[in-house]
């Protein structure tokens, strides 16, 4: 029997932008089109991983370019989001846009935006226009309430999610508090992670059938999801037999007399552990399930009074006595210790280099390490347009059309401020 050939499609390889970046993802095409946190989070660690993303801007930029400390022409939280990326800035407005648009499409395997869906659908950028012709692209959006509903076309950000699914109620430290937001953009960050997972696994899928696939994520859904497993585990079964403590509770800090400390005791070795720890003669407890001596104490009980015990000791003494006793805990570090703490610098966690436009920065490397990508040095976040002709070449376009583009204002090229 002669062989059969797969002619299942892989991956792009035909343009320079592919094949420039080593790592898992490399040959992967991503053209991105979502702007502040969420989106570029997450296409920035396929990125950092070796996908080719290519950002494609309006003419004035990602808003983000210029928000918070940094340079002139870059911000820091620009920088953080977008390293790993090449930047194409062309007016989607513009109805010369639209061959460029076709082409990009054509050149990738995914296209992700974080549009509205109705200002999706006017720039045609929504499933049906993008992956008309191209089945197997995959196409991915990032909304904030959902496309459906009485909020689809609403705006939004982190701060919104926040209050509306729960989770800033959920911050309260007791019923009379008022409820607090969590001071970053944690369900943006959530809905990077979401975004760079699922792209992975709709990659395998198509490279095991050919196809496509479109994804669409919801910053609230993600947020939900988020909160479900621990901060609602009192609102899962409907019919309880009992009722225990929820498990995040037991968030909260324990001052020392310098300081605070966070510690978290579970297991029977652990509750031990605190106990000699802290050199609480005569108490004593036993798990949920056995039998109670006469002394033991309940875990409320014992934690009032390892609280009074530890008040009176500094925060190094604490982790130092809790540590040795196998009870998990760390001294409250400020940003600027954490930064020089020793499990930080052992983990090589942060890298410093030099930025072209905002000059020595420091970031995190990429998250996980891996093994063949042990020598690749971060690639920082471009300047707006760096690299329009770059890309507008590798798509075919003539000389001509391309001078013609960056006169008439519909690409910019190399623009930093």
């Amino acid at each position: 029997m002669s062989e059969i050939k797969d002619q299942r499609p892989r991956f792009s390889t035909s343009l320079k932008g592919n094949t420039s970046r080593r790592g898992p993802l490399s040959g992967v095409r991503v053209v991105d089109f979502t702007e502040n946190m969420a989106g570029p989070f997450g296409t920035m660690i396929l990125g950092d991983q070796g996908a080719d993303v290519v950002k494609v801007e309006s003419p004035s930029g990602d808003v983000i370019r210029h928000s918070g400390s940094g340079s002139h022409a870059m911000a820091s939280y620009f920088a953080n989001l977008n390293r790993s990326k090449r930047s194409l800035s062309i007016d989607l407005h513009r109805p010369e846009s639209r061959p460029v648009l076709a082409s990009l499409f054509d050149s990738a395997d995914v296209v992700v935006h974080s549009f509205r869906p109705s200002a999706a659908r006017r720039l045609g950028l929504d499933v049906a226009s993008v992956t008309k012709g191209r089945p197997h692209l995959i196409h991915a959006s990032i909304v904030g309430f959902g496309t459906t509903g009485p909020y689809a076309e609403r705006p939004v950000y982190d701060h919104v999610i926040q209050a509306l699914s729960g989770m800033a109620d959920f911050q309260r430290a007791n019923s009379h508090d008022d409820p607090h937001m969590v001071r970053h953009g944690v369900i943006d960050k959530s809905t990077g992670y979401v975004l760079a997972q699922s792209l992975c696994a709709a990659l395998v899928q198509r490279f095991a059938t050919g196809l496509g696939t479109n994804l669409e994520i919801s910053m609230l859904d993600v947020a939900v999801s988020l909160l479900w497993p621990d901060a609602m585990m009192d609102r899962t079964a409907l019919k309880p037999e009992l009722r225990r403590p929820a498990v995040a509770l037991t968030f909260r800090l324990t001052p020392t007399a310098d300081g605070f400390v966070s510690l978290i005791v579970i297991k029977q070795a652990q509750w031990d552990g605190l106990i000699a720890g802290l050199d609480m003669k005569g108490v004593t407890y036993e798990e949920l399930g056995t039998t109670p001596s006469t002394s033991s104490m309940t875990p409320g009980e014992i934690l009032s009074a390892a609280r009074a015990v530890i008040a009176t000791l500094t925060s190094e003494e604490v982790v130092r006595r809790l540590s040795e006793n196998d009870v998990p805990c760390a001294e409250v570090l400020t940003l600027d210790q954490m930064i020089v703490h020793p499990q930080i610098i052992a983990n090589e966690t942060l890298v410093e280099y030099d930025h072209p436009l905002i000059g020595p920065i420091r970031q995190p490397r990429a998250v996980p390490k891996f093994t063949s990508m042990s020598d690749v040095e971060l690639v920082p976040a471009p300047g707006l347009g760096n690299d329009s002709k770059e890309i507008l070449i590798e798509l075919g376009l003539n000389g001509t059309t391309i001078d013609e583009l960056i006169a008439s204002g519909v690409v910019v090229v190399g623009r930093t401020t």
